[in-house]
C-alpha cells in the first residue's frame, strides 16, 4: 500500500463528510517503509482531522520516543502491537497491544516504545476561545 501523496488524495481521506474505512496493518506497513521512519525511529498519519476530533495512526521503533508535551484536548492511546511506556508526571503506565488509556486535556506526557509499537492517538481539540462563534 502506498500512502497518499498528493494533497487532493489527502484532502479526501480528511474529508469529514465522507464515510472512511483504514485498512490499519496496511498503513502501519507502509509507514515503517517510509524514509521518515528509518531516520527518526517514528512516523505517523492523520487519518481524521475535523475541528473537535484527530485520529493519528503512529508507529515507533524500540527506544524512539516522543519527549514531554501537552495536547489540545483531552487525548485517547490505544495500543494496537508492541509496547510503550506513557509517562504523567508521576504516574508511569506500560501498555501493550489490546489496551488503552485516557488522558485530561493540557496534562503533560511523554511516549517511549518499549519495543516497536503501532497505535492510535485521539485528540479531541478544545475550540481556541478567537475561534468560538458569538
Amino acid at each position: 500500500m502506498i500512502l497518499e501523496r498528493t494533497r487532493e488524495e489527502r484532502e479526501e481521506r480528511l474529508d469529514a463528510g465522507t464515510l472512511h474505512a483504514f485498512a490499519l496493518v496496511d498503513y502501519i506497513e507502509a509507514l515503517r517503509d517510509e524514509a521518515a521512519y528509518a531516520a527518526n525511529g517514528r512516523n505517523g498519519v492523520t487519518l481524521v482531522k475535523t475541528p473537535g476530533l484527530r485520529v493519528v495512526l503512529q508507529v515507533m521503533c524500540r527506544g524512539a520516543e516522543l519527549a514531554e508535551h501537552r495536547a489540545p484536548g483531552p487525548i485517547t492511546v490505544q495500543v494496537l502491537e508492541g509496547e510503550l511506556r506513557f509517562c504523567a508526571g508521576e504516574e508511569v503506565f506500560r501498555l501493550s497491544a489490546g489496551q488503552a488509556l485516557a488522558l485530561p486535556a493540557g496534562r503533560p506526557h511523554s511516549v517511549e516504545a518499549v519495543c516497536d509499537v503501532a497505535f492510535l492517538l485521539t485528540i479531541a481539540p478544545w475550540e481556541r476561545p478567537e475561534a468560538a462563534a458569538p
